[in-house]
């Protein structure tokens, strides 16, 4: 099983880029789960949301404690949050534009991407959950990138955002093509 946790705030798309992962996982034939925690339900507060990937049913219930990967929308959530849990090598894709020296760990593996900038350019928004998702892709390796950009087009137009998918998409495939796999 491969397990994701995904850290935001409010407005940032954090549950639904839980989502649009599990989609596109489930359009690649894997068995998912996503869900989400909320504090106050309220722009700019800490979301926290999930997503569990298998080629088994999936009988796992509850919080991911120790994540294969850990997704960051907001570089002011705290790094004890974000590394909680972390093993040697989880995966640990960060939004920000340089390295951050608060999230240095001595487990896991750091990955910065701008998925911010990106996401104003294409989108006009500085909404980052497609765009980092693409980062996230290109490490992680599940499934194709066409899989990603099929359920990206499918969940937002199931959420009434048909407008957004073209750049959603062109964000994706940017932070795709821009993240370094070493």
């Amino acid at each position: 099983m491969y397990e994701v946790r995904f850290h935001g705030r409010g407005g940032q798309g954090v549950k639904l880029s839980a989502h649009i992962l599990g989609t596109a996982a489930f359009l690649s034939e894997f068995q998912t789960q996503d869900f989400a925690i909320y504090g106050a339900e309220r722009r700019g507060a800490p979301v926290t949301s999930f997503c569990r990937i298998d080629k088994k049913e999936i009988l796992s219930r509850g919080y991911i404690f120790e994540p294969d990967a850990v997704v960051v929308l907001d570089k002011t959530i705290s790094e004890k949050t974000v590394l909680k849990g972390v093993k040697n090598n989880t995966v640990i894709v960060i939004n920000a534009p340089e390295k951050l020296k608060k999230f240095q760990s001595k487990k896991g593996k750091i990955f910065y991407i701008d998925a911010t900038k990106i996401a104003m350019k294409n989108l006009g928004k500085p909404i980052p959950n497609a765009a980092i998702l693409g980062s996230f892709l290109k490490i992680a390796k599940l499934f194709p990138l066409e899989k990603l950009k099929m359920a990206i087009k499918e969940e937002l137009q199931k959420e009434g955002h048909s407008e957004a998918v073209k750049g959603n998409v062109k964000a994706c495939e940017e932070c795709y093509n821009n993240t370094n796999v070493k």
